[in-house]
C-alpha cells in the first residue's frame, strides 16, 4: 500500500472518528470554555469529511463498508450540519447534553456506511435510545421518552421486517418505505420531535435515514420506489392544502425531507443530496427564521433549488403525470404555506450561523452538480 492510499485511510477512519473525539472534549471541558472547543471540532470534523470525499480510501470498500461517492457526499452534510447546530447554540451546562449533536453526528455517519443496511439501523437505533436518554433524565419525562422510543423503533422494525422478506417483493417494498417515512420523520406520518433540543438527535437521525434509504432500494424493488414517491408526494400536498392553518409550520418543516424521498425514489440521488443539505442546514426547529423559510421553500440559489431542478428532469422521463402533479404541489406549498413571508425577505441573515448556512447552502448548489457533470457520483 503506498503512502498516498495509507494517509486516505487514515484520514477515512480519522473522519468516522472524529465526533466522537468532539464529544469527549466538549462534555469534559468547562461549560464556559465547551461552545468553542465543540465550534473547533465541528469545523475540523467538516474539512475531514471533504478530504474523504475528494480523496476516497479504497481500503473502506474491500474491508465490507460502502464507500459509495454519494453517501461520503452525504456524511459531509451531516458534517455541516453540526457545525451549524454548535455555531446557532449558546454555553449547555449539561455535559451530556451539549455532547449529543457530535455523538449523533458520529452514529449517523457510521450508519451510512455500516455492511449491511440491518447494522445500519442497529446503529441509529442506538442513536435514538442515546438521545432519548439524554432528553429524558430529568424527573417527569418517562413518558415522553416512552413515545419517542415507540414511534422510532415502530419505523426500524417495519425496515427490519421488509428487509427479512423476499428481495423485490410488494409487500416487502411497502413495509420498508413505510419504515422510512416514520424513520425521517415526515410530517403527516411519523414527526416525533417536541422541542428544539430535539434537533440535536432528530437533525442527523432523519438524514442518515435518506441515505440508508437510497442503500435499500435495490432489495425494495419497484414498490419501495412508487411508495416512497406517494409519500412525499402526499405530504407535499398535504403542506399545500394547510394554507395558513395552524399545522403548517409542522409540515413545512420536514418540506425538504418529502422532496428527497421522492428524488430517491425516482433514484434522483444527487438531487436527494441537494435536499438533505437544505434539511441539515435549514431544518428543524430553524424553520421559523428568514433564511431558513427561503431554503425550504426552495428558492434560489439555494442547493434545494437546484435540487428542484434536478428531480423534475429526472422525474419527467419516470412519469409525466407525476411531475406535473410535483410542480403544482410545490408552487401551491411555497404561495400557500410559506409561515412568515416578511421574514422570507431577507436573504442575508445577520447571525453568524445563518451566514454560514447560506453561503454552505449556496456554494454546494453549484459544486454538487457540477461533481456530476464531472463523473463523481
Amino acid at each position: 500500500m503506498s503512502a498516498g492510499m495509507e494517509a486516505a485511510v487514515f484520514l477515512a477512519a480519522l473522519a468516522f472518528v472524529w465526533p466522537f473525539l468532539g464529544a469527549v472534549v466538549v462534555a469534559a471541558l468547562p461549560a464556559p470554555h465547551s461552545r468553542e472547543a465543540a465550534i473547533w471540532m465541528a469545523a475540523l470534523g467538516c474539512v475531514l469529511s471533504v478530504i474523504v470525499f475528494t480523496f476516497p480510501s479504497v481500503g473502506a470498500s474491500t474491508s465490507g463498508w460502502d464507500d459509495d461517492p454519494v453517501q461520503r457526499a452525504g456524511r459531509v452534510m451531516l458534517a455541516f450540519g453540526l457545525l451549524l447546530m454548535v455555531l446557532e447554540n449558546g454555553i449547555q451546562p449539561d455535559r451530556l447534553l451539549r455532547s449529543l449533536p457530535h455523538v449523533c453526528t458520529a452514529l449517523a455517519g457510521l450508519a451510512c456506511v455500516a455492511p449491511e443496511p440491518a447494522v445500519g439501523l442497529g446503529i441509529l437505533e442506538l442513536a435514538l435510545a442515546w438521545g432519548v436518554f439524554v432528553f429524558t433524565r430529568p424527573a417527569g419525562q418517562a413518558k415522553t421518552g416512552w413515545g419517542l422510543i415507540r414511534t422510532g423503533s415502530v419505523g426500524t422494525v417495519l425496515v427490519l421486517s421488509g428487509l427479512l422478506l423476499p428481495q423485490g417483493s410488494v409487500v416487502s417494498g411497502l413495509m420498508m418505505a413505510c419504515g422510512l417515512v416514520i424513520l425521517t420523520g415526515l410530517a403527516p406520518f411519523g414527526q416525533f420531535w417536541r422541542d428544539e433540543n430535539d434537533s440535536f438527535l432528530f437533525l442527523p437521525f432523519a438524514g442518515a435515514s435518506i441515505l440508508l434509504a437510497m442503500r435499500l432500494r435495490g432489495h425494495g424493488g419497484m414498490a419501495f420506489e412508487m411508495a416512497l414517491v406517494a409519500a412525499g408526494l402526499v405530504s407535499v400536498w398535504l403542506t399545500a392544502c394547510a394554507g395558513r392553518s395552524r399545522d403548517r409550520q409542522r409540515l413545512f418543516r420536514t418540506f425538504p425531507s418529502a422532496l428527497a424521498l421522492m428524488a430517491v425514489g425516482v433514484e434522483a440521488d444527487v438531487a436527494a443530496l441537494l435536499f438533505l443539505c437544505g434539511w441539515c442546514l435549514a431544518g428543524g426547529n430553524r424553520s421559523g427564521r428568514g433564511w431558513a423559510v427561503n431554503v425550504l421553500a426552495c428558492f434560489p440559489p439555494g442547493a434545494p433549488f437546484v435540487g428542484c431542478l434536478l428531480l423534475l428532469s429526472v422525474m419527467t422521463d419516470w412519469s409525466w403525470s407525476v411531475a406535473v402533479l410535483t410542480v403544482c404541489g410545490i408552487l401551491a406549498a411555497v404561495l400557500r404555506a410559506v409561515p412568515d413571508r416578511e421574514a422570507a425577505r431577507l436573504f442575508w441573515p445577520e447571525d453568524t450561523a445563518g451566514r454560514v448556512a447560506c453561503s454552505v447552502l449556496t456554494v454546494m448548489g453549484f459544486l454538487v452538480p457540477l461533481a456530476m457533470m464531472l463523473g463523481a457520483f
